[in-house]
């Protein structure tokens, strides 16, 4: 059975990191993914040291980051900046036995359209210096992840460049590298009207899903328009057909479990992790 990750939007607002560890332990995850870098106005030397006197206190070993880097400026100072910055997270992480990073190019936002237009923003509205940009700049951090043996996986995530299936594979065939694919959110995919079907989105991305997001929606006008985050054992996603497919084409990576929703939390936690153990169970997925 792939690993299965706890994000950290289960017990991040409010929450001290130590609690969120404790967490994962209790209700029985595989693993935890956090944000790159502090929320809580901690710099970068100091919130990696405490994720990893966290790991250090669990012995937690399966720890994933996300590297939210900007690289959509169109000044090259200001890119290289971001380049620098994140490539030292990067190395940090891998010395920290991170193998797996949920990554991003930076937003592209339109002006005055509501953002919640995501067709509009994202790979609605890129250019193709905003490819040429993030080719650049994850062709440097893909190198760095290749030979530290980790993984960097872009999530399909609404107002980046890499928002739907299809642009996601078109930067990951630009990047070129073995260690760059795609962390796969249909969660997000179904809220923007020009999102792939899960069919197409997966056939699309074969070969390239390195990590998998899983949360669920319900969408009583339609994508792009009202929407609410559920359990992930609701909502519009068929689970099981899409972890059918992947197990099919021969996914390894871990499985991301997420509650980006207000409720009881470790109520969100058990039942979310036991729906997706026993469709894995299900489908013959030990």
């Amino acid at each position: 059975m792939p690993d299965l990750i706890m994000h950290i939007n289960y017990f991040e607002s409010g929450y001290e990191l130590s609690y969120a560890f404790d967490k994962v332990i209790e209700h029985g995850f595989d693993g935890v993914e956090l944000r790159g870098a502090s929320r809580d106005g901690l710099s970068t030397e100091e919130y990696l040291k405490q994720v990893q006197a966290e790991m250090d206190r669990t012995g937690m070993t399966t720890v994933l980051l996300s590297l939210n880097a900007n690289f959509m400026s169109g000044i090259a100072e200001k890119r290289q900046a971001e380049l620098d910055r994140w490539s030292e997270v990067l190395k940090r992480g891998i010395d920290m036995g991170v193998k797996t990073f949920n990554t991003f190019t930076g937003t592209l936002v339109l002006p005055g359209i509501p953002y919640t237009q995501f067709e509009r923003h994202g790979s609605g509205c890129a250019q193709i210096e905003h490819y040429q940009w993030g080719t650049e700049a994850y062709q440097a951090l893909g190198a760095i992840a290749e030979a530290g043996g980790a993984r960097l996986a872009f999530e399909t995530h609404n107002a980046y460049l890499h928002d739907l299936a299809k642009p996601a594979a078109k930067l990951c065939d630009m990047i070129g590298s073995p260690a760059v694919g795609v962390n796969l959110d249909m969660g997000n995919i179904v809220l923007n009207s020009k999102g792939e079907p899960l069919a197409q989105a997966l056939q699309i991305l074969e070969g390239k899903i390195f990590y998998l997001h899983l949360k669920n929606m319900i969408l009583p006008r339609g994508a792009g328009q009202s929407y609410s985050a559920c359990h992930i054992s609701d909502g519009i996603i068929d689970n099981r057909v899409m972890l059918r497919t992947l197990k099919e084409q021969g996914f390894d990576g871990p499985i991301g479990l997420e509650a980006p929703r207000q409720g009881d939390r470790d109520y969100f936690a058990k039942v979310d992790l036991a729906y997706v153990r026993s469709l894995c169970a299900d489908l013959g997925w030990e």
